[in-house]
């Protein structure tokens, strides 16, 4: 239901070429050629002739659930099928483009020959040189279409590259304003401590806040009013410094949620491009 358990079940179960390598599509063939009046043990041929088979089967992905999926995803399947569809139709073409060569050749070389034992041996070299021609034609075609998806892919892993390389940026410098954060949060959890223990001290001294200004200058009231502004004056610059790093911290949190949501759209498109 999910791109990544779509393709992971591809990789456990789906196809393999000759090579092993592992293919989405395949197209496997089977020639067989039937040869009738053709001893090559005799001087002269019997009404030579030929029936050359070619059968082809084509293994196409089918997803069993797709109505399933999600409409985006049955879009993106719908999408990738008919890709690998029409990858394994050139492979049809070439094979049968190859047939038809094939059949012209045999034609030609059996209106025009010398000995029954020199017709084996063209008919023999024609078939085995023209199956390498196909073969050839096959891995040429697989070659260039590799080619063109490897083109479509650089793009976006350079994307990725380029944003995951972002997003460690972002990360790295959220994590360094939340250790500020917190010391900052521990700055002003000692200045709160400081300013309660001064409201205690002014009140032991027949003082109160209110009453700060009127205090005489040499009074222990006044040194401990004076006290309690600078610290209040300090958690105030504390608090605006808390609140820029909280602000700061926040923007590139929102920059990074959007960067990530971004570069998995990227990635979701890279695996699609096979």
């Amino acid at each position: 239901m999910t791109t990544a358990a779509i393709f992971d079940h591809i990789d456990r179960n789906g196809l393999f070429e000759k090579g092993g390598q592992r293919v989405n599509g395949l197209t496997s063939a089977e020639w067989t050629m039937t040869s009738g009046g053709i001893d090559t043990r005799a001087i002269r041929c019997s009404h030579p002739s030929m029936t050359i088979t070619l059968d082809l089967v084509v293994t196409l992905p089918r997803h069993d659930e797709s109505n399933d999926l999600s409409e985006g995803l049955r879009t993106t399947w719908q999408r990738f099928v008919t890709r690998v569809a029409a990858h394994e139709q050139r492979h049809v073409d070439i094979f049968l483009d190859g047939a038809k060569a094939m059949k012209a050749r045999m034609e030609a070389v059996l209106t025009k020959w010398s000995s029954c034992s020199e017709l084996g041996k063209t008919i023999h070299s024609l078939w085995t040189s023209q199956l390498a021609e196909i073969e050839n034609a096959q891995q040429q075609f697989d070659v260039e279409d590799g080619a063109k998806i490897q083109n479509d892919r650089e793009p976006l892993q350079a994307r990725i590259d380029v944003n995951r390389a972002r997003l460690a940026a972002l990360d790295s410098e959220i994590r360094r304003l939340d250790l500020t954060r917190d010391e900052l949060r521990l700055q002003l959890d000692a200045m709160r401590a400081r300013i309660d223990a001064v409201k205690v001290e002014i009140t032991k001294a027949a003082g109160s806040l209110p009453r700060c200004a009127q205090a005489r200058p040499t009074s222990r009231v006044q040194a401990l009013c004076h006290q309690h502004h600078g610290f209040v004056a300090a958690n105030n610059t504390l608090v605006e410094q808390y609140n820029g790093v909280t602000d700061h911290r926040n923007n590139l949190a929102d920059e990074y949620n959007r960067l990530a949501a971004a570069t998995n759209g990227l990635i979701e498109v890279l695996n699609w491009t096979k």
